[in-house]
């Protein structure tokens, strides 16, 4: 297995169900310190020229997000694309705050949102935000007993891992109407560097996203 994500032998299902959990309630601390500093970064920040606008991506970057992309403007008019975490459960539809009750069965949701200054000294941001891919319990503990995770810093890096293989897959359909359209078995993933692991992807039920069901280990 590649990098940090090694251990002797595979924990048992109690455990990786216990660092699944462990796992979320950071995420949650994470996510909600995150949007507190991009709103604390937009009120302070001068985004007038492309040089500021990019230090602004770096500071949200350095926030928490998962990942930027920034479309720079002359006058204050810009686009940043943020990719970040929240736990979420499907019991409520709804994101797992930093003081709420860790469900039995917690998933990962994996957030789209663009910020966006339209420039020209309005000094307006607007900021629009969407989960793109749900990763299931089921998929996070299975990983962590095929795959060997013993710790959250493990699972967190397993879930970047699957959501760069969805973007991935984004990317290749090159449309979001072809990527949404995954067929009844689910989108197959490949997820490198776990050697032999694929994920698979299905469409959600009630949301336009995919959802990460399960981890294969070939």
């Amino acid at each position: 297995m590649h990098g940090g994500i090694r251990s002797l032998g595979l924990p048992p299902e109690r455990h990786a169900d216990r660092i699944v959990a462990e796992m979320l309630r950071e995420v949650a601390r994470t996510h909600s310190t995150l949007w507190d500093a991009i709103e604390e970064v937009v009120a302070v920040s001068r985004g007038g020229s492309p040089k500021a606008q990019r230090k602004l991506a770096e500071r949200i970057l350095r926030a928490g997000a998962i990942h930027t992309k920034l479309w720079p403007g002359k006058r204050g008019k810009y686009q940043i694309m943020i990719y970040d975490f929240t736990g979420f459960d499907p019991s409520r539809d709804a994101e797992i705050g930093p003081d709420d009750p860790i469900p039995e069965k917690p998933w990962i949701s994996c957030n789209l949102s663009l910020l966006e200054s339209p420039g020209g000294g309005r000094n307006v941001v607007e900021i629009n935000s969407r989960p793109l891919l749900f990763i299931t319990h089921h998929a996070l503990s299975r990983g962590a007993q095929r795959l060997g995770m013993r710790t959250s810093a493990h699972m967190t890096e397993a879930a970047r891992i699957i959501w760069n293989s969805c973007v991935k897959l984004l990317n290749d359909k090159g449309d979001i109407e072809q990527w949404l359209d995954a067929p009844p078995q689910g989108w197959r993933v490949p997820i490198p560097p776990m050697e032999g692991a694929v994920a698979v992807l299905k469409r959600h039920e009630k949301r336009r996203a995919l959802v990460a069901a399960t981890v294969i280990i070939g």
